[in-house]
């Protein structure tokens, strides 16, 4: 009897680790779907007598395909939906798709908030419900005029173009009239320039526009060209530029951005244009620079580093400039003295101008080393020493 257990248990061991138990110890699939809005947005806004869309996602996010599902929708009552795809045979593992339920909230609605909920479900799993808020609004009367700017806000450096986008939407009861024609008033601080272009035609400019009644959403974009004064350039900071759409008594306004940062450039360059000088070794020898501040912000606390030489003194006056405004220059004096032994040729100085906001590019100034006259002086006192001494040799060995 304890033979027959014993081997009862070494066949069960051995189907447990062969292929036909690990099919009996396989897992159970799982199934699992997930339903959310497309855009992460649990509200909308919906007019009364108006059909819209709420798009939802659907994703299998188990490990087996599921079948025939249909979406389902819990309506406000009186409301009705309709589904695109309306049902779906098959979803595969980790597939997902894209769901269009068309609501239409009836004519004449009470406006408020209200909720529409939607799942999915299929011969294996179900959805979680999401819960959608919907606003219900009535469809507007009357003639209306609405304008806005996609970016009202737009950086640039002076001297560049701001450029706006700007679209309307003008609302009329009869939908067939003719179109009406809004002027575009722009207002904007002293100096500047201001026009307006059709979006594809960047060479015309345009003070009106004529709109179609009837839209609901906005549309006739148009371009805004911003343009600073050139001289002198506005300071780095934010400037508004209102532009008034009228025609009539219908108006709206629209208040544009201009936000002007500011522009560092600053540059280094010999005062007389000539990147070469003379200098006598021993002595004080000086040479001109230039710094400029071109850009549109002040420069602070400007220094000049030399790269020169090993043993050569490099010295500027002033030691520093303090603050260099837009658009202006200083002269720097530049002293330059080769040691005394120097030998006499063409040397390289490197030189560079550094700012709190900006460094300048370096430049190379060649100096051309030249022996003092002094010193030329006591070269042919030698050279005639030495000739003198070679002539009195010469005769006293001759005589003998």
């Amino acid at each position: 009897m304890q033979k027959l257990r014993i081997i009862c248990l070494l066949i069960v061991s051995l189907l447990a680790v062969s292929p036909v138990g690990a099919v009996f110890a396989q897992e159970e699939p799982q199934y699992a779907l997930k339903l959310t809005p497309a855009d992460g947005i649990y509200s909308t806004v919906m007019v009364a007598g108006r059909e819209k869309d709420i798009r939802v996602d659907l994703e299998n996010i188990g490990d087996e395909a599921v079948t025939k599902i249909a979406i389902q929708a819990e309506l406000p009552a009186g409301w009705t939906v309709k589904f695109d795809p309306p049902r779906m045979a098959t979803l595969a593992a980790f597939d997902s798709e894209r769901i269009y339920a068309s609501v239409l909230v009836p004519e004449g609605f009470e406006t408020g908030d209200y909720f529409v909920t939607l799942w999915a479900e299929s011969d294996q799993a179900s959805t979680e419900k999401v819960e959608m808020r919907v606003t219900v609004r009535r469809p507007e009367t009357g003639e209306s005029i609405e304008v806005r700017a996609i970016h009202p806000t737009v950086d640039a450096v002076a001297g560049n173009d701001f450029v706006y986008e700007i679209e309307f939407k003008y609302v009329a009861d009869n939908i067939l009239g003719d179109p009406r024609s809004f002027d575009i008033i722009p207002t904007a601080p002293q100096g500047w320039n201001v026009y307006l272009t059709p979006q594809f035609e960047k060479e015309k400019r345009i003070s009106a526009i004529a709109l179609k009644p009837g839209s609901v959403a906005f549309s006739d974009k148009t371009r805004v060209v911003a343009q600073a004064p050139f001289w002198p350039l506005p300071e780095p900071g934010e400037y508004k530029i209102t532009l008034d759409i009228v025609s009539g008594d219908l108006k709206d306004v629209v208040e544009l951005t201009a936000r002007i940062t500011a522009a560092y450039s600053l540059i280094l360059s010999p005062a007389g244009e000539r990147y070469n000088t003379n200098a006598k070794a021993g002595r004080d020898n000086y040479f001109s620079l230039m710094v400029g501040n071109l850009g549109t912000a002040p420069i602070d606390k400007i220094t000049f580093s030399p790269d020169s030489p090993q043993g050569w003194s490099v010295k500027f006056s002033p030691e520093q400039v303090d603050s260099l405004e837009p658009f202006a220059t200083q002269t720097i004096e530049m002293d330059i003295s080769p040691p005394p032994e120097t030998i006499a040729g063409d040397y390289i100085i490197s030189v560079r101008a550094s700012g709190v906001q900006k460094t300048s590019e370096k430049i190379n100034i060649r100096v051309t080393v030249e022996t003092p006259t002094v010193w030329g002086w006591v070269g042919v006192a030698i050279i005639a020493i030495v000739v003198v001494g070679l002539v009195v040799i010469f005769m006293r060995f001759s005589r003998r």
